[in-house]
């Protein structure tokens, strides 16, 4: 279920250069996640990507996926029907610009067969330099493609936990892609290991996902999502004081079912639809993240699909979710 050499401020707040002269101030990222689409057709972009302004969105975060078999399999490489294409994703970042919004492209690497708590963030490959070389190729090929198009925002790795602490193999990638890519370049560590990642100072924004568990039962709360949610709150603070680097959330979201809140990374759950305890998950988020200086944005996941009262996934298309995130984002205008 999506790092910083510059200082994000929320809310009307700026991204202010802290050890680079590459980094400038930016605004408070007001995002939104389209979701993988390998074959979005023009009206129904078009639709969504105004459906994301008429949120107050000011990014939107397209996901690009490359496949791998297992955890120890060394080759990286798209996968056909699941990968777009390299002119569909052209097209669609430059709607967004042609709309008003900015882009950030989320390159995630997927893993096809896994047992159970397998997953990308537990790789480890037969053969670690065949890794990295297949690796910087996805990595690359995509830098390229965003400096062409001109994504504001790239990422370089998604929740790669094992490789976390290779900072020399991170910073020979980096290199490269700067080399190709003007932009921000992003990092986004899992919302349980973001400490422990080496390179926060070779990157522009540090990011994580935010898939906490913030409820004990399916019929807590809004204010017992939010208390669980100032305890995480107050670690994420204290740590961005440490590194003296604010943070952007690259994935928040709940699908819409019952327990989403004890299980927000889960949407294979076979549970009831259940819309109230999406939006109280959302009100719980905002309610206590609106206005924290230490966090500069923020990328809900995800709009994809048609949404509505009977959809199970993640966007709060058409649910009663949708009217949180307008009313926070048109507010921090």
């Amino acid at each position: 279920m999506l790092l910083a050499l510059t200082l994000l401020v929320a809310s009307g707040g700026a991204l202010r250069a802290e050890t680079s002269s590459r980094s400038r101030a930016l605004p408070f990222i007001r995002g939104v996640s389209l979701g993988e689409n390998s074959d979005i057709d023009d009206t129904t972009l078009t639709n969504k990507l105004n459906e994301l302004r008429w949120l107050g969105a000011s990014h939107a975060s397209i996901v690009i996926s490359w496949s791998t078999h297992d955890v120890s399999s060394t080759k990286i490489e798209p996968r056909a029907g699941a990968t777009t294409p390299d002119r569909v994703l052209e097209r669609m970042i430059r709607r967004a610009h042609a709309l008003g919004l900015k882009v950030f492209l989320f390159p995630i690497l997927d893993v096809q067969n896994r047992k159970a708590s397998e997953w990308r963030g537990a790789l480890r490959p037969t053969d670690w330099d065949a890794w990295w070389r297949s690796y910087s190729r996805f990595i690359l090929h995509y830098a390229t493609l965003s400096q062409r198009t001109g994504a504001e925002l790239y990422a370089v790795g998604s929740e790669l936990v094992t490789t976390e602490k290779m900072t020399a193999r991170w910073k020979t990638l980096i290199d490269a892609v700067r080399k190709v890519y003007r932009g921000k370049l992003v990092y986004s560590a899992n919302w349980d290991h973001y400490a422990p990642v080496s390179f926060w100072s070779l990157v522009d924004v540090v990011g994580l996902t935010a898939y906490y568990k913030i409820a004990e039962s399916a019929s807590a709360t809004e204010e017992e999502m939010a208390t669980a949610w100032r305890g995480i709150r107050a670690k994420l603070q204290a740590w961005s004081r440490k590194i003296r680097r604010p943070f952007i959330f690259t994935e928040v979201g709940y699908p819409s079912i019952t327990g989403c809140a004890i299980y927000p990374w889960d949407y294979t759950r076979r549970t009831a639809v259940n819309l109230e305890e999406q939006r109280r998950a959302y009100a719980a988020f905002i309610r206590t993240w609106r206005g924290a200086k230490e966090l500069g944005g923020v990328f809900f996941w995800d709009w994809y699909g048609d949404g509505g009262k009977q959809d199970r996934g993640y966007t709060p298309r058409g649910k009663p979710a949708e009217k949180l995130i307008r009313e926070w984002y048109i507010g921090i205008h």
